[in-house]
């Protein structure tokens, strides 16, 4: 219905709206921290095995910062992913319910499980490009180089990025949520 439509544009208007500071927020906080992650393994030294296999700590602040890096980005696109179908499916899921409730659960578990394949895919392939490429430009078993049990040491960087934007979505997320509560009340 148009009033339907009408109320559905003004919630994807706030939702945009909050994306856009709640992202640019963790994105800076995320620059900050990957920059301390940088200097702090600058100052930590490599272990023995890391030097046989010829890292050096400019490398692993490299590459831990990098890791960092990739995790955020796969953490913040499957968050704005999961919100931008949530806000969508919203106003399907209030059509379907005024046919069926069958339609309408159909609806939502449709888009709820696409959010979370969402989540489940981009961690994957994060971690599997990550470690690919580290394979390859490492040469992995070969020539004294690092072995695979050595490789995810490396993509530590990997989870605490993707944590750290999840973390602070779900943080951003709930206070958003109790100021819409409080304004409705209101």
């Amino acid at each position: 219905t148009p009033d339907m439509a009408e109320v559905s544009e003004a919630i994807r208007d706030g939702a945009e709206g909050f994306f856009r500071t709640q992202y640019g927020t963790i994105t800076k906080m995320a620059a900050a921290l990957s920059s301390l992650i940088y200097v702090i393994y600058m100052f930590r030294p490599p272990t023995p095995e890391q030097q046989a296999a010829g890292l050096s700590r400019s490398t692993l602040a490299f590459l831990t910062t990098l890791s960092f890096l990739l995790g955020s980005l796969c953490s913040g696109l499957s968050g704005y992913v999961g919100m931008w179908v949530a806000v969508r499916a919203n106003v399907r899921v209030a059509g379907a319910a005024r046919r069926t409730a069958r339609e309408a659960l159909q609806v939502a578990l449709r888009a709820g499980g696409f959010s979370g394949l969402m989540v489940v895919g981009m961690t994957v392939l994060g971690v599997t490009v990550l470690f690919s490429a580290l394979y390859v430009a490492f040469n992995v078993g070969g020539d004294g180089m690092l072995d695979v049990e050595d490789v995810p040491l490396l993509l530590v960087g990997y989870g605490f990025g993707a944590s750290f934007v999840a973390l602070f979505a779900q943080l951003g997320g709930g206070i958003y949520t109790k100021a819409a509560d409080v304004g409705a009340d209101l």
